[in-house]
């Protein structure tokens, strides 16, 4: 009989020979046995692998296979976890948090809980609780949150948009109020904001953002995103 962990840590890679062992580093002294650790390789051809071999005491899950971009590794990711919450990495980014300290935190599989990050190399904090004004202007950074495995069986992130999945996973579920969102005054992680996500557009998400808002949020939430622009103007 498998495992049931309290988290599931996802960690997707493709040739991260530059950053995977600081990712690595980072878990060894903050995760405990309740704590799994997933990482799946899109079939990297630099030296990936062998480090993170190099970490195998510490690796749950190693999937190497060919996919489809981030978010169907994520994907894959969510499909081999055992744990009751899922809180996905970046190669590039840093685990800040203890997990020990979270098995009184991490109780109700209907509540979505997230922290704060640090960004790298800034050093600045982002995140703060979030309401739908909030969450319409700007994403909680998936390295914050610990989704709780349930949310999967009802939402996929959704492959067309190549760089924004999350934040527009995050909509739907904020959206459907199927699921509480509770704020956690925690630095979860380290989150490098010189990634992929943060050097390209998602062109499905930009072309179609104002019809998804309206979908989700109605006249209502519409209104909200396109009045942000001038209150971030004005700073009211």
């Amino acid at each position: 009989m498998n495992k049931i962990y309290l988290v599931s840590i996802i960690i997707v890679t493709y040739n991260a020979e530059k950053h995977i062992a600081d990712v690595l580093q980072s878990l060894i002294t903050r995760i405990d046995d309740n704590t799994e650790v997933i990482i799946v390789d899109g079939l990297s051809n630099d030296r990936t692998l062998e480090i993170i071999k190099e970490y195998k005491e510490y690796v749950t899950v190693l999937i190497s296979e060919k996919d489809e971009g981030i978010y169907d590794a994520m994907r894959k990711g969510v499909a081999n976890a055992s744990g009751k919450f899922i809180l996905f990495l970046g190669a590039d980014d840093k685990l800040l948090t203890n997990m020990d300290g979270l098995s009184n935190v991490l109780i109700e599989n209907s509540t979505i809980y997230y922290g704060d990050v640090m960004l790298y190399p800034s050093n600045e904090l982002y995140g703060g609780k979030f309401n739908t004004a909030k969450l319409l202007n700007r994403n909680i950074c998936h390295q914050s949150i610990f989704y709780p495995k349930e949310v999967f069986e009802d939402y996929k992130f959704e492959l067309e948009y190549k760089y924004l999945a999350d934040y527009v996973m995050n909509l739907k579920l904020w959206a459907s109020k199927k699921y509480n969102f509770h704020y956690l005054e925690k630095t979860i992680a380290m989150y490098n904001v010189t990634g992929l996500s943060s050097t390209f557009i998602d062109v499905k998400y930009k072309s179609g953002a104002y019809n998804l808002i309206y979908s989700y949020f109605g006249i209502r939430g519409l209104l909200i995103k396109l009045f942000n622009p001038i209150r971030n103007f004005f700073k009211i």
